[in-house]
């Protein structure tokens, strides 16, 4: 069995250094390099740390994410959901078995039968769930809205929550919107990503602005990556296009409007004095941003109870119905947001 020491030898670094970083230790002074290596360390050997673990051998759960703990660096949502799937399995006595990022689960099929629940996150291609599926039933999958119905889900409907925040904007005056966002695309074992259509918030906005006759000032900009230099680079393409400017911005997650806020200062365009931004997901440092982000909360509290709960009956009963709960968005208005006729337009 693994344990911490294998860890620090690999990553060459000491079982202090490797413990303090996988306990978010904030008085560690170590550089991002040396703590993504001993994530990347950590996940290949598969260690689960001793304070996941518990004695009970009879439940006991797996996680298998789209999203590795180096990528987890730049994606603080995911990151949230798994911390508090692992924090809430250990308060209801459950152990972590594994958790395996995507292209490791070729080498780790055999442990999906063992546990009594495997939790899949994030876009991965379909027919992995249908392998999953066949080894393991006690299946939930999550953040993946358009997942068969066949398997247990726990999701958004963003293209709703999308549309909803196109109509508050839009009865604020604003009617020059702009869209960033990222690719719609499906990890495979190989680490391929496929393109899966239209992002569900990229085809709202389409379909809104086309509902609305304003297709002349159809403005999205999609990039590969859903990080905060996507939405950096994305706004510097936006910002070259040397047209009229947008009043508003809508990113497809906070950590997009993160990049956005860096570009727009840079150019000394003022939020939301000049331009207004809101986005997804309401991240905990959205409150502390300098203006504050208005964005649509998704309660990853709730997202992660809902997931215990199917766990919980998945172990309980022998005949399970699949279950799909969709979790709703609710806005939180901060200062990023403004309406038209208090803003000074550009």
């Amino acid at each position: 069995m693994v344990n911490i020491r294998d860890v620090a030898k690999k990553a060459q670094v000491s079982p202090g250094t490797v413990s303090r970083i996988l306990n978010n230790d904030s008085s560690l002074s170590v550089n991002e390099k040396t703590r993504k290596r001993v994530y990347q360390v950590c996940e290949e050997l598969q260690y689960i740390p001793r304070k996941y673990k518990n004695r009970n051998q009879q439940n006991s759960i797996g996680i298998i994410s789209a999203i590795s703990r180096e990528e987890e660096m730049d994606d603080l949502y995911y990151r949230q959901i798994r911390e508090k799937v692992i924090q809430s399995a250990k308060e209801m006595d459950y152990r972590v078995d594994f958790m395996i990022h995507l292209p490791n689960l070729e080498n780790s099929w055999e442990r999906v039968k063992e546990v009594n629940c495997v939790i899949v996150m994030g876009y991965i291609h379909q027919e992995i769930h249908q392998q999953i599926y066949q080894l393991n039933s006690h299946m939930i999958i999550v953040d993946d809205y358009y997942c068969s119905p066949e398997y247990s889900s726990v999701s958004v409907d963003f293209h709703k929550e999308m549309l909803g925040m196109l109509d508050h904007v839009y009865a604020m005056g604003h009617q020059r919107i702009a869209f960033i966002g990222g690719k719609n695309q499906r990890l495979t074992l190989n680490k391929k990503h496929v393109a899966d259509g239209l992002g569900d918030r990229e085809q709202a906005y389409s379909e809104w602005i086309a509902d609305h006759k304003m297709e002349n000032y159809h403005r999205a900009f999609i990039g590969e990556q859903w990080y905060a230099q996507t939405g950096y680079d994305l706004t510097d393409k936006l910002l070259s296009e040397k047209k009229e400017l947008p009043t508003v911005i809508i990113a497809a997650s906070d950590m997009l409007a993160l990049g956005v806020l860096r570009r727009l200062n840079e150019e000394n365009i003022q939020v939301p004095k000049n331009i207004s931004i809101c986005s997804f997901d309401d991240l905990e440092m959205a409150a502390f941003l300098t203006p504050s982000l208005t964005t649509q909360k998704i309660d990853i509290d709730t997202m992660v109870s809902w997931i215990m709960k199917l766990c919980q009956n998945m172990m309980n009963e022998e005949n399970n119905v699949p279950t799909r709960i969709v979790i709703s968005g609710k806005l939180v208005e901060r200062e990023s947001l403004q309406e038209v006729n208090k803003m000074e337009i550009l």
